[in-house]
């Protein structure tokens, strides 16, 4: 059992790897769009401020234009000096808001009018500009008024092409804040795909391990002693799957020497076994002497537990057989009712002693099954079905085309296994908690020695429900 080279060495740290880079692409999604949405922000903050700067000193520019053509009439048409000084002032004032403006403005329809509003306003400035004692008189100074109007036209047409370049602009933000979301939503699109693939191949490498211990304790809860498959993950997880394999080799050193322990046990059994039962038919044949009618009652007690002994003997050297697997007997296609009918020929003493009754349902006529093998099966369920049986109870043995083969159905009346039991009663020697007061308690290999049976034929048994029955067993039998 080695791992795969793609694993850590630790469970634990598998766990938290794939926590990690499960966490890297949300995270850096999510870094990612916060980072987007902050320049969007700023981009919307500097834009707000430019434009509101740029409104508020266009409008400036013809609120200095008015201000100049007022200290411009102040100074010339009074014709005093005092006023030199603010005409100067609003003169500045206004080259600087251009200087100002060229800076703020990007597009060049707002350029060439700014250009041409800072030609006008110098030409002008140039017929205005105070000189002590040189004042422009009433007529002169109202020849300037087209320069005037031409600032105040130039003026109002810089204030519509720069919220025209606003608009623009605004435009064009709110294209680039669109172009910003779809990003986002394409890029959240392709890392929800890109978790779950993520999220699919770390669960996989968590589980995988997980589910080969899961199949290695399932085998050995069926009894199935065979090699393990091998387990592939973190190195304790390795390390787990070779102390269950460690664990699988011991109950097998331990079912070996169990069964070498009744074989021979069995057949240390047989030969004092086979010397009692002849002690017991010579006395029988009273070749001892003439019996007494209570010396003939001990000796047919006798005779009946040597016989009962020396059939639990043959059971255990069955069952012993059938688990190490010495070979699948020949089938051949087998008359049913002929084959039941023999069976119960044998427990026919036992049957009336109770007074139960089997009733046959048999719409499959025939099993492919060796001989031997099939007797020992009905035996044994028979056996079963009596001695769970109620006094004066019934019977059923049915049998019925199954997929690929034929299911045979022994059923009684009894109280039935209860749920907890059913998965432990084929285990070898299990006794149930519901047994008959009355009857003789049993090997409880009976059901052991069915299911090998079947297992060696191909086939399968199981505890079913068949309403109104109390327990039922359901046999496969493969064609």
């Amino acid at each position: 059992m080695i791992s795969g080279s793609y694993y850590p060495r630790s469970f634990t740290i598998l766990v938290i790897v794939a926590m990690g880079v499960l966490i890297v692409p949300l995270a850096s999604g999510l870094i990612n769009a916060v980072h987007v949405l902050q320049g969007v922000a700023e981009t919307q903050r500097e834009f707000t401020r430019t434009s509101l700067a740029i409104t508020r000193d266009v409008r400036q520019v013809a609120e200095s234009v008015s201000q100049l053509q007022r200290a411009a009439g102040q100074y010339h048409l009074l014709q005093d000096d005092e006023f030199g000084p603010a005409l100067k002032d609003r003169n500045e004032e206004l080259q600087a808001l251009f200087k100002q403006l060229d800076a703020r403005l990007a597009d060049a329809p707002s350029h060439a009018t700014l250009a041409r509003l800072q030609e006008q306003s110098r030409a002008l400035y140039l017929e205005l500009e105070p000189e002590p004692g040189a004042y422009l008189d009433s007529t002169r100074f109202h020849t300037l008024d087209p320069a005037f109007d031409g600032l105040h036209a130039a003026a109002r047409a810089l204030l519509t092409e720069a919220d025209a370049a606003v608009q623009q602009e605004l435009q064009a933000l709110e294209e680039t804040v669109q172009g910003t979301r779809q990003r986002l939503i394409v890029l959240a699109l392709a890392l929800i795909p890109l978790t779950l693939l993520l999220a699919g191949v770390f669960s996989w490498m968590i589980n995988r391990p997980i589910r080969q211990i899961k199949a290695a304790i399932q085998q050995l809860g069926q009894a199935d002693l065979s090699p393990l498959p091998p387990v592939s993950g973190p190195h304790d997880i390795v390390e787990l799957g070779r102390e269950i394999d460690w664990l699988r080799q011991r109950l097998q050193a331990l079912e070996e020497q169990k069964l070498r322990f009744l074989r021979h046990v069995s057949h240390e059994l047989k030969t004092p076994l086979a010397s009692l039962r002849e002690g017991v038919a010579l006395l029988n044949d009273e070749l001892a002497g003439s019996l007494t009618a209570r010396q003939r009652s001990i000796v047919s007690i006798m005779d009946s537990g040597s016989r009962e002994l020396q059939k639990r003997i043959e059971d255990l050297i069955r069952y012993g057989g059938m688990v190490q697997g010495d070979g699948k007997p020949p089938a051949a296609m087998q008359p049913l009712e002929t084959v039941l009918d023999g069976v119960l020929a044998r427990q026919r003493l036992t049957l009336a002693a109770r007074g139960i009754r089997v009733e046959k349902q048999l719409s499959a006529e025939q099993i492919r099954a060796d001989r031997n093998q099939l007797e020992t099966v009905l035996d044994n369920l028979l056996s079963n079905a009596v001695k769970f049986s109620p006094e004066g109870g019934r019977v059923l043995v049915k049998s019925e085309s199954a997929e690929n083969g034929v299911a045979l159905w022994v059923c009684d009346e009894g109280e039935g296994i209860p749920e907890a039991e059913r998965g432990r009663v084929f285990e070898p020697f299990f006794q149930g908690a519901r047994q008959p007061a009355a009857a003789v308690k049993g090997s409880g290999l009976g059901l052991s020695i069915v299911r090998e049976s079947l297992l060696a034929a191909g086939g399968s048994v199981e505890v079913a429900d068949l309403p109104p029955w109390g327990t039922c067993f359901r046999l496969t039998w493969p064609d």
